[in-house]
């Protein structure tokens, strides 16, 4: 890379991410195919839904008008986010697409405990553009289930997103088992965040109400709007999280478990 013959910088990371992206597409496949199923499903849910959550008289959501606009807008984010780093991670660039990483763990933590807790003191920080501390503001006020996997996983991230020693690509000619183990590591993650996604799409932005909003206007009587397909849609899903199920690790797994669980917290 600091070779007195190399002609273009640019040139090298274009040459060398295009045949990261033709080995590692080949090599990851199961998880590749996970993460773009996943996108493809939650959009395709979301769409049905979109209109009533950015609607001016959308129904306030735990007292407030804001909430569902908020929360739709990180899930929103979190496609982005996701599609970028898992592009970035073919391509080379895992420690790049590290970052991404945790902005869409930290998405997925703030808006459900926005969602479910009564004190509204981390909403109107989130909504006005505060900071929000998350260890402090989030984790810490979890009393169930257990904080350890999210704590875990946040102390994982955070040290590859953070400027240290740890969290430095020296290369993106990646031939060590450890730099292609580092790729691997990358989209199995995406694939955790985006069974995560899905409970915070189907759990908490679309409520009983409008889960009946979507059957009646897909089944009821003249006119039928659109088919009601969101059961085939949910059952895709389910497919895909079984059968990627074959390359989550038992921590991964508890990690998916504790985000579903239903959160009590602390007053």
């Amino acid at each position: 890379m600091y070779s007195q013959d190399t002609v273009s910088l640019s040139s090298k990371f274009d040459d060398l991410s295009e045949k990261n992206a033709e080995l590692f597409s080949r090599i990851n496949y199961p998880s590749i195919e996970g993460i773009r199923e996943l996108l493809d499903i939650q959009c395709k849910i979301a769409a049905k839904f979109v209109g009533w959550w950015i609607a001016p008289g959308m129904p306030f959501r735990k007292g407030h008008r804001e909430l569902t606009p908020l929360m739709f807008s990180l899930f929103h984010r979190n496609f982005f986010h996701v599609f970028s780093a898992m592009k970035l991670t073919l391509s080379g660039f895992y420690e790049s697409a590290r970052p991404l990483l945790r902005c869409t763990f930290e998405s997925l933590m703030i808006s459900k405990f926005c969602h479910i807790c009564e004190n509204d003191h981390v909403m109107k920080k989130w909504d006005s553009g505060q900071t929000v501390y998350f260890a402090n503001s989030i984790l810490k006020k979890i009393e169930s289930p257990d904080t350890k996997p999210f704590y875990e996983f946040w102390a994982l991230i955070c040290e590859h997103s953070h400027a240290t020693k740890n969290s430095m690509q020296d290369s993106i000619d990646l031939k060590s088992k450890d730099e292609q183990n580092n790729v691997k590591a990358n989209l199995v993650m995406l694939n955790i965040l985006l069974e995560c996604n899905y409970h915070l799409l189907n759990t908490h932005l679309i409520t009983k109400e409008l889960a009946y909003m979507d059957k009646f206007y897909s089944t009821g009587f003249e006119p039928k709007l659109r088919d009601y397909d969101t059961p085939e849609l949910k059952k895709r899903a389910h497919i895909q999280f079984k059968k990627n199920r074959a390359f989550l690790s038992p921590e991964s797994i508890k990690l998916i478990a504790a985000y579903k669980r239903q959160w009590i917290i602390k007053k």
